[in-house]
């Protein structure tokens, strides 16, 4: 009984200080952009500083999340296995310079970083550049 009084007056202090739902609390640093063939979606986000910025591709080619300044490289981020992306085609013939080329793509559909440093932040797809796809970039603002 005592246990049971003491976890209720825990949980009472949490939400009066505005600490709610510990799962929702953890939860609410997370930010996710979708990646979809040839844009991002939000394009523009506004996260506090301490949130991870999360990328996860749902079309049906490899992408990547690189931020304009080097400060973010998330590497060839692979088309999901189901539901919505085909499977990686064979690689071009010869093989292209970029390190992250479409036929080299690891099984990877997500990426994660944490932005601590307040500021905005543009990102791009390395694998289709802003010269070649003038509309698949973003921006993060990072608040304090």
């Amino acid at each position: 009984m005592r246990l049971q009084r003491s976890n209720i007056a825990l949980l009472a202090l949490l939400t009066a200080c505005g600490g709610g739902d510990p799962v929702a609390m953890s939860q609410s640093n997370i930010a996710t952009v979708n990646i979809y063939d040839f844009y991002y979606t939000p394009t523009a986000t506004t996260v506090r500083a301490g949130t991870t910025l999360q990328w996860i591709n749902r079309g049906p080619s490899a992408h990547t999340a690189t931020s304009d300044d080097g400060a973010w490289d998330s590497g060839s981020l692979s088309p999901p296995s189901s539901g919505g992306g085909g499977g990686t085609p064979p690689p071009p013939t010869p093989p292209p310079p970029n390190p992250y080329a479409y036929g080299m793509a690891a099984a990877v559909t997500s990426f994660s970083t944490t932005l601590n440093t307040p500021g905005v932040y543009g990102f791009h797809c390395s694998l289709h550049p802003p010269a070649t796809n003038p509309g698949f970039v973003g921006t993060v603002t990072v608040t304090e």
